[in-house]
């Protein structure tokens, strides 16, 4: 809304005094007042998608790093129980080597992996501590609040991985980016509009004056002014302002042409990662337990030795833990695909395994 403008003026000739004042409006604002509310209505609207999008993506933040804890700390669990069976290999090794029953190389093996076990062990507990201090930053605790509690496993695996036939056009119809863009292009679009409509009239005042003399009767009427643009037609500003319109329309494309990408991006993750989740959870991991109960059934006939046994249970454990990443991997990407539905999204790069060294079995 335009501000009114007040003038006040004082005359004197010999003894005759006059008081002019005046009131005047700038019409031609008054007259663009709508489209100009309309502009600041835009730019509103775009000012909360953007706010929108800022919280979602702390939110989805928030998630992954909630995922990663609960692996992490999951993953520790694996870490120390393969550690407990090299531990218990190693220290087999040495009784064995101290009675001549074990060469010095075979209980070097033992000793290596119960080693390599060890540094696995520092590695989870600082991936633990790591994550577990990036959830707490995002979640914004501190003090006592950070004695939070997670559960001890993450959700289980989906019977199926969600079918999603029209994800590009799901995006385009959902994510914030692409809305406030859009936003932002009919802004230009009407500003560019006001700019050729005022580029000749941009001042227009309309006002009401009162002259009051203290000899003559007192004088009102009406006055209008308009700004003549005889230096300046407003040319620059018209091809500013469309320039920054096509601008927005090449950021828009640009947007449009990236979401596209980055959804069918994450939504191919999504998929490859439930299906190697699946695949341990449907094929590695009952075949491992098959192992272990020949394994076990053949240690009990006394065909495998001791370190055969405390190997294959190590495979065993790895295996559990192969599948441990893989869920973690799986639900990251379901965050991701989420985020890229909605915003921008920022992939999680997959973390390695806890552990992963074995060493060759030997001994009897």
């Amino acid at each position: 809304m335009p501000y009114p403008g007040f003038s006040y003026g004082r005359l004197e000739k010999g003894r005759e005094v006059e008081y002019e004042r005046g009131l005047h409006l700038n019409l031609a604002r008054l007259i663009a007042l709508p489209m100009t509310s309309r502009l600041e209505g835009r730019r509103f609207e775009q000012l909360q998608r953007r706010t929108s999008l800022a919280v979602v993506e702390l939110a989805s933040e928030t998630r992954k790093a909630w995922y990663q804890t609960v692996a992490a700390e999951e993953g520790l669990v694996y870490a120390r129980q393969v550690l407990e069976a090299a531990e218990a290999g190693a220290e087999l090794a040495r009784r064995l080597a101290a009675v001549g029953n074990f060469s010095k190389l075979q209980q070097a093996e033992q000793q290596g992996f119960y080693a390599e076990a060890g540094i696995a062990v520092l590695r989870a507990e600082q991936a633990r501590v790591a994550s577990r201090e990036r959830l707490t930053r995002l979640l914004g605790l501190w003090g006592e609040q950070i004695a939070y509690r997670l559960p001890e496993r993450l959700p289980p695996l989906p019977d199926a991985a969600d079918e999603l036939p029209e994800v590009e056009r799901l995006a385009m119809s959902q994510r914030q980016d692409i809305q406030a863009m859009r936003l932002d292009v009919e802004r230009l679009a009407q500003n560019l509009g006001l700019t050729r409509t005022t580029r000749f009239v941009n001042v227009l005042e309309l006002g009401v004056v009162n002259n009051r003399s203290n000899e003559e009767p007192t004088q009102r009427g009406y006055e209008i002014s308009v700004e003549l643009p005889l230096f300046d037609w407003s040319g620059a500003k018209v091809a500013r302002a469309e320039a920054q319109y096509r601008q927005a329309l090449n950021r828009a494309a640009e947007t449009a042409i990236n979401a596209r990408s980055q959804v069918r991006e994450a939504y191919q993750a999504y998929r490859n990662a439930f299906e190697l989740a699946r695949h341990y959870r449907v094929e590695v991991l009952p075949l491992r337990q098959r192992m272990a109960e020949e394994n076990l059934l053949r240690y009990n006939g006394m065909f495998i030795s001791t370190f055969e046994l405390l190997a294959d249970a190590r495979r065993q454990v790895q295996a559990v833990d192969g599948y441990l990443q893989a869920q973690r991997d799986f639900w990251l990407a379901r965050a991701d695909l989420d985020m890229a539905l909605l915003g921008t999204p920022n992939p999680t790069l997959a973390a390695a395994p806890v552990a992963s060294a074995e060493p060759a079995a030997g001994g009897h």
